[in-house]
């Protein structure tokens, strides 16, 4: 492995760091909490689709050939041939921690720096959905699916041309390396872009540096006993593969009754899980602070924006930024 974290941290949906994605540390301690894993851990090679692959905007998806705890471990491993895995979420162990069930679905977040590094670059808004995420699930018929995001959806939802060169070493990492985890040369689903008038992005203006914005970011989960996930410096993280970017960060946190709600409804919707929040320096030296609209990211798994869920999620997500703003409204 290439990287690894500075220092982990021990929360309750997965094991945790604040990671430089090329530290120059040895081998990951990130390593998944996974009752999922001994569930699935019989389940025989999964060589025929039973379910169709959903057809979601951004959303490329591959048919894996392997059982769903095997694919996880190949998955993680890929990630680690090339960078470090960020963090690694079991959804279904989650759900088990609130008393309810979900079938397997699990998150892989992490990637290779030199492939992240220029689209951030590019646009610094992009920082929201990298490193790039993986998720694993098995379907109602036993199918197992792995899907990403697509380059141009992340593209686009930042406001950057799908055409950029930046975005060339994302497009095939991700591809590579999931094709090599599943198994499958060739998605079942290739994941074009459904455009959207909708805003991507809450954004407010920080009266504070990046790394102070997180903080309050994550004093303010604490303040809910809410665990951060991962904490990611996107600019240490371009430096150490020689890409300049100005200030940029991102912060994941975890809770069990809002992936299992939003789960228990649509499994593709573990994608866009765990929660996750922003802050960068522009090249004016104003500092921003952001979350996804996750109304419209439920929209794009097509789960009802009258779900009793994002009301909460509405007010969750405003009330941490407005905390890392220093505007507390």
């Amino acid at each position: 492995m290439k990287s690894g974290p500075l220092r982990a941290m021990t929360a309750t949906v997965a094991t945790a760091s604040i990671v430089l994605l090329a530290a120059c540390s040895t081998s990951s301690t990130n390593t998944a909490t996974s009752s999922t894993a001994a569930t699935s851990a019989s389940t025989s090679a999964n060589t025929t689709a039973r379910d169709a692959a959903p057809q979601e905007s951004g959303l490329i998806v591959y048919v894996s050939r392997h059982s769903f705890s095997d694919t996880v471990s190949a998955l993680r491993q890929r990630i680690s041939d090339k960078g470090t895995v960020t963090a690694t979420v079991d959804f279904a162990a989650l759900a088990s921690k609130i008393g309810k069930q979900l079938r397997p679905t699990t998150v892989v977040i992490g990637g290779n720096p030199s492939a992240v590094a220029p689209v951030v670059a590019a646009d610094q808004r992009t920082a929201i959905d990298l490193p790039q995420k993986y998720l694993v699930w098995q379907a109602a018929g036993g199918t197992v699916f792995v899907a990403y995001n697509s380059a141009d959806y992340i593209a686009q939802r930042a406001g950057l041309a799908v055409s950029s060169g930046q975005l060339d070493a994302l497009r095939t990492g991700s591809a590579a390396i999931t094709s090599a985890a599943t198994g499958s040369t060739s998605a079942a689903a290739g994941g074009s872009v459904t455009s959207t008038s909708v805003p991507y992005l809450v954004e407010k203006v920080s009266n504070a540096s990046v790394t102070e914005s997180i903080a309050r970011y994550a004093a303010a989960f604490t303040a809910k006993q809410l665990p951060t996930v991962a904490t990611v410096d996107l600019a240490a993280a371009g430096q150490s593969v020689g890409v300049a970017l100005r200030p940029t960060m991102t912060i994941l946190v975890g809770n069990p009754t809002v992936s299992t709600a939003l789960l228990s409804q649509q499994q593709t919707m573990g994608i866009d899980l765990p929660v996750r929040y922003s802050a960068w320096q522009d090249a004016d030296g104003v500092v921003h602070v952001a979350h996804p609209d996750y109304r419209g990211l439920a929209a794009r798994h097509s789960i009802p924006s009258t779900s009793p869920v994002l009301a909460m999620v509405d007010t969750a997500t405003s009330t941490f930024t407005s905390a890392a703003a220093g505007t507390g409204n």
